[in-house]
């Protein structure tokens, strides 16, 4: 028997409220890239967290991130907001 791997572990509830947690999150993460030029430091840094949260997003809900849409294709449709 292998180790559970983090998507065992989590509920599908639990799932749904760290998805609707970080849907927020990401966006004001996104929102600080627009007064920053690109390549600094600090850009560089939001960066790399925002691929670490799609990472992370994707691997809890083994679904490949929409970015087309305001869910990122993430949510169950009963819970994705028009």
């Amino acid at each position: 028997m292998g180790r559970p791997s983090r998507r065992e572990k989590l509920t599908d509830s639990e799932i749904e409220a760290v998805v609707l947690a970080a849907i927020p999150l990401r966006a004001a993460i996104q929102k600080c890239f627009i007064s920053l030029k690109p390549f600094n430091e600090t850009y560089t840094l939001l960066n790399d967290h925002i691929g670490r949260l799609d990472t992370m997003l994707e691997s809890i809900t083994r679904r490949k991130i929409d970015y087309r849409g305001r869910d990122l294709g993430l949510l169950p449709k009963s819970l994705g907001r028009p």
